[in-house]
């Protein structure tokens, strides 16, 4: 018997993106985590930059201002609104850590 496959048993992305939210919303050692992992990405260069450099943006304007954070996360809430945005959460730093009981989710 084969085994099933796990693409039959994903939940909804948009589902993972409002835990993302949730995580960063009420754990804010969150933040750094991501910031973490996308600064040891960075490091390694393995992945392409620019998705990279363009989450470590939006992450420290969320984590200096208020209205830019409130910003990001109803933008994680919602569907992507463009390919540009699934393209970058297709390189999500929100991995590990405090996102870690996302990843079954996922």
């Amino acid at each position: 018997m084969n085994a099933p496959d796990f693409h039959c048993f994903r939940s909804d992305p948009i589902d993972r993106w409002r835990g993302i939210a949730a995580v960063l919303e009420s754990q804010p050692e969150a933040w750094e985590w991501a910031l973490a992992n996308i600064e040891r990405w960075l490091s390694q260069g393995f992945l392409h930059p620019a998705p990279l450099l363009e989450w470590r943006q939006r992450l420290i304007e969320g984590a200096q201002a208020r209205a830019k954070r409130e910003a990001l996360l109803a933008a994680l809430r919602q569907p992507p609104a463009d390919g540009f945005q699934d393209q970058l959460r297709a390189c999500s730093p929100f991995v590990g850590g405090p996102f870690s009981h996302l990843a079954a989710s996922a």
